[in-house]
């Protein structure tokens, strides 16, 4: 998990927040809103669609121990790409989740169908 603080130029200047993401930005847990420090939490993670948008990673000054969300009982693997990327892929409430690029724009991937085939 990490804070990521949201670049999109928007056309009609809504502002940007600062958001707390898994790995694969794909999910996000917490963000905290333009001008405050406060960190609004969810109750289960939100999956978020991050194509058009813009994103940096930002050091958390926000005092919130994201430690606590990295759960080490969610199972992981690493996976290594056909082009020699590696990839993680979690399980996390009997769901699959990979940090590929794919996995974030169609929501599967084939990281998590060879992941889920081999546990089943």
């Amino acid at each position: 998990m990490k804070f990521f603080l949201e670049t999109t130029k928007w056309a009609d200047g809504y502002p940007n927040h600062v958001y707390l993401l898994d790995d694969s930005k794909s999910k996000m847990t917490a963000y905290v809103r333009n001008g405050t420090n406060e960190v609004f939490k969810f109750k289960k993670p939100i999956r978020i669609d991050t194509r058009g948008r813009s994103f940096k990673e930002v050091p958390n000054t926000f005092g919130y121990n994201t430690k606590s969300e990295d759960d080490t009982s969610v199972p992981k693997w690493t996976i290594t790409g056909s082009k020699g990327d590696l990839y993680v892929v979690q399980k996390i409430d009997n769901q699959y989740n990979c940090s590929c690029s794919g996995f974030r724009f169609r929501g599967n991937c084939k990281h998590v169908e060879q992941i889920a085939k081999e546990q089943s």
